[in-house]
């Protein structure tokens, strides 16, 4: 049975607006929201039933209203490096805080000194900010835990946690020409300048000297040109120079240059300054000249040459970055070609430059090349090497459902498909080379549950022992310590304020050590909010579930009749 869902927004004023509790109740891409509205015009509510000043303003009011009043909703949690604790942000009746917990001890603390910090922050940016109302919602430790790192409107702060001092990098102004989306055309190289690359074995430096490839032993000056076909119009680029593990070879790509389209805006009223302000960013469109990569591969010590034949790469949207096998036998790039139709990993022999696909994604509609992630926004594109390229997990929608296949290396061809059902693949977490099992996530395995919830599972590669973690009908955020000995699984929906919970890795299975967090919504229900009405039901075609939502007003009347509102 097929299942469609459809992403809506309501927008209509008097209708319950969403509180904090959205923190820890995921509205997910993919439901059909459905609004009834109060005040949609004349014939449907008698005419007296007008949009008034108050009408709005009490919509305003409610999100004032009804933030506070959610309390305790945890957010995604963040495991510390490579221990046993973990951190996460919680809701409060006057903001935010950050909590670490210790999943050996269950024991929990502040993350930090907020008050300190606050302090800290305030006296460094000039603005005034509170315990509970920091300028950022999430952070990073340093190695040594000593310090956090956030970002504040832009700029990348550091705190050390002995003396509560805050500063940040100088931060250059902005020049006439901004990078903007990155895509498909490079930037002006004038501007680029890449740090030469060391060899493995640590006796030579890499570089781009005048266009080409050039080679320089290190803390020397004698230079090695091994290219001179590079040019302004056809040049090597350093970011991309790669050495073989043995030091003996290099790749990288020569680029034709696609054409530099930018697009000009003007600021009528920026902040910091009285007249408006230019800029342009680079903005490639449909039908425009994209850079042309092509891999060329050098022998070091015999200065040979070798241009890889690009006809299973010849119309490139883009090309992954160039990576070594880690025996040198090979090295492999992605292919995404124009169009997005086809997708392919490509191996190409070190010794001989030749090319071959050992997997080549060719579907009728096309290839979803972001990165697959725990999100229903992420793409569709993940692979993972095990033994060094002689198998591979690949991601594929090629049976009609996304799914997991193993592929053999060597032949391309496929071993057996790991996943398989009337479900979609959502995310792999992690590949144990040694057990042969992977952990995924994955919707709409669970007969009569909404498909968008996520639910996540362990399988063998072979395609046996498929283990559920997660069975509470939610929405499923898992996030595993770096050992695998613990996870935390944070859950929620629409009618469900966020619970986070852990559990600790016992054998084939697993149990529950202890429930962190529970989001409490007493104050919000007390206030008048009320969850929004799940339903299913049947497209025309008889076939096919559509998953909803329904807000109605405020001060809905039952004995009424309301437009109704789908977007």
């Amino acid at each position: 049975m097929k299942k469609l869902s459809v992403l809506s927004v309501l927008s209509a004023a008097p209708c319950d607006s969403m509180p904090r509790l959205r923190r820890g109740i995921s509205l997910r891409a993919g439901w059909l929201m459905v609004g009834i509205c109060a005040f949609c015009g004349p014939g449907v509510l008698s005419s007296a039933a007008q949009v008034t000043a108050a009408d709005y303003q009490r919509a305003q009011s409610l999100r004032q209203q009804y933030d506070p009043a959610a309390v305790f909703v945890p957010e995604t949690p963040t495991w510390i490096g490579t221990t046993h604790r973990f951190y996460y942000r919680r809701s409060l009746a006057n903001g935010f805080e950050f909590v670490i917990v210790d999943a050996d001890t269950q024991s929990k603390q502040p993350a930090f000194d907020h008050r300190r910090l606050a302090e800290a922050l305030s006296r460094a940016t000039g603005r005034a900010y509170s315990g509970t109302r920091l300028p950022f919602t999430g952070f990073t430790f340093n190695d040594a835990l000593s310090a956090i790192e956030m970002t504040i409107e832009g700029a990348r702060w550091t705190c050390m946690l002995a003396d509560y001092s805050c500063r940040t990098p100088d931060v250059p102004p902005p020049g006439d020409i901004r990078r903007g989306i990155t895509g498909p055309v490079r930037g002006d190289i004038a501007s680029a300048t890449p740090r030469p690359r060391m060899s493995p074995d640590g006796k030579w430096m890499a570089f781009i000297d005048n266009y080409n490839v050039a080679i320089r032993p290190f803390g020397g000056d004698k230079r090695t040109t091994l290219s001179t076909d590079g040019s302004e119009g056809n040049y090597y680029d350093g970011a991309s120079l790669a050495w073989s593990p043995d030091s003996s070879k290099l790749v990288a790509y020569r680029i034709r240059p696609g054409y530099r389209r930018l697009l000009h805006y003007v600021a009528s009223s920026p902040e910091d300054q009285l007249q408006p302000e230019h800029w342009a960013s680079q903005y490639a469109k449909p039908g425009d000249l994209l850079d042309l990569e092509q891999p060329v591969l050098f022998d070091v010590r015999s200065q040979k040459q070798t241009t890889i034949d690009a006809r299973l790469f010849a119309n490139p949207y883009d090309m992954s970055d160039l990576v070594w096998r880690k025996d040198g036998r090979a090295f492999t790039f992605e292919y995404n070609q124009r169009g997005h139709q086809v997708y392919r990993t490509i191996e190409d022999d070190a010794q001989t430059g030749a090319a071959r696909a050992i997997v080549s994604e060719e579907p009728k509609t096309f290839f979803y090349y972001n990165r697959s992630a725990a999100t229903l926004q992420a793409g569709k594109r993940y692979r993972y090497d095990l033994a060094d390229g002689k198998e591979i997990v690949w991601m594929s929608e090629r049976d009609g459902w996304n799914h997991l296949y193993l592929v053999d290396g060597a032949t391309g061809a496929v071993k057996h498909q790991i996943t398989k059902g009337a479900w979609p693949v959502r995310h792999v977490l992690k590949v144990d080379e040694e057990k042969r099992q992977l952990w995924f996530s994955a919707g709409g395995m669970n007969a009569g549950e909404d498909p968008y919830f996520q639910h996540y599972y362990r399988i063998n590669l072979d395609g046996t022992g498929l283990t559920p973690l997660t069975s509470v009908r939610a929405n499923h955020t898992v996030e595993f310590s770096s050992d695998m000995q613990f996870f935390v699984d944070h859950y929620s929906r629409v009618d469900l304020a966020g619970v986070m919970e852990l559990h600790r890795v016992d054998g084939a299975g697993h149990r529950l050590v202890a429930e962190i967090e529970k989001g409490d919504i007493t104050a919000l229900v007390k206030a008048g909010w009320k969850a929004p009405e799940v339903f299913d039901t049947k497209a025309r075609d008889g076939t096919t579930d559509i998953w909803g939502l329904v807000w109605k007003p405020t001060r809905f009347d039952p004995s009424k009749k309301y437009p109704v509102i789908e977007y």
